[in-house]
């Protein structure tokens, strides 16, 4: 994470505008569909998908979340929301008590596969898998989605 942190850190200081813009652009022209009640459900914890909703639950009520949960997210909102990035970015901002500009914005670009190492465009966290994988019993979806 520290050395995350300080590429990150580098990046911004020589590509200022990569807050902004997209640090490089993916060869298929990634379409948003920046869906406004889709992009609501996602920042309300109301999404249908248990880790998601968990994650964005604990961000509105502890303004924190685990890095694994952000990634998840993230993807979920770059890749199956088909929402641009910089919403995540500036929905982060507001909330995270642990904000960095420079690694949250690595962070969304990375999911949003216009980043400068990022996941490959096709490379989607499927949120049921990583849900069953990384909290196996519920404990975590519990915590914050008590209806289920």
């Amino acid at each position: 994470q520290l050395a995350w942190r300080e590429f990150y850190a580098h990046v911004l200081r020589y590509n200022p505008n990569v807050v902004t813009e997209n640090y490089k652009e993916y060869e298929h022209d990634i379409q948003w569909r920046d869906d406004s009640d889709e992009l609501a459900a996602w920042k309300e914890g109301r999404t249908g998908y248990p880790i998601v909703d968990a994650g964005m639950r604990q961000l509105k009520k502890e303004a924190y979340m685990h890095n694994r949960v952000r990634m998840i997210v993230a993807s979920f909102l770059t890749k199956d929301l088909l929402c641009n990035w910089r919403h995540g970015y500036d929905h982060f901002r507001e909330y995270l008590s642990d904000h960095d500009t420079a690694n949250d914005n690595g962070g969304w670009q990375w999911a949003a596969s216009t980043g400068t190492d990022a996941q490959p465009y096709f490379r989607i966290f499927n949120p049921m898998t990583q849900g069953e994988r990384y909290d196996p019993d519920g404990e975590y979806i519990k915590k914050y989605v008590p209806e289920l």
